[in-house]
């Protein structure tokens, strides 16, 4: 074989690898674009908080909490439970049965507290019945 051949037939079969991967990859992003799993809205108040994730019956799956439109600011214990209770409304939106939220406090130095809060949405199947129940 000579020598202009056989470097035109390694070009032509790395060329043929090339598209054929290309096809798959193509392929296999198409097929791996299904949406994520979508669950039913509930009600804020069918929503449970939970502080550990020890505390979450299994199975369950988490789901992104929208955030909220700005800093929550709370002053007061009202402004607390309508913090809470739209945190619930944003993770309920989304079909989260339950939320486990984590806290990071910082103390300022002029007795101000900074706390840092952290939520995942989470969805137990077995809680379906009830959180129905609870929006009726």
């Amino acid at each position: 074989m000579s020598q202009p051949s056989a470097v035109i037939r390694i070009v032509a079969a790395t060329a043929a690898l090339v598209g054929l991967s290309s096809v798959a990859s193509a392929q296999g992003a198409r097929g791996s674009s299904t949406p994520a799993a979508k669950h039913a809205p509930v009600c804020a108040k069918a929503v449970k908080v939970y502080t550990d994730r020890s505390q979450i019956p299994t199975p369950f799956d988490t789901l992104e909490v929208p955030p909220p439109d700005g800093p929550v600011r709370v002053t007061n214990e009202q402004e607390a439970e309508a913090a809470e209770l739209a945190m619930r409304g944003r993770a309920g939106a989304v079909g989260a049965t339950g939320v486990l939220v984590t806290d990071d406090v910082q103390e300022g130095s002029d007795g101000s507290r900074r706390v840092q809060r952290r939520v995942t949405g989470i969805f137990v199947p077995a809680d379906g019945v009830r959180a129905r129940q609870a929006c009726k």
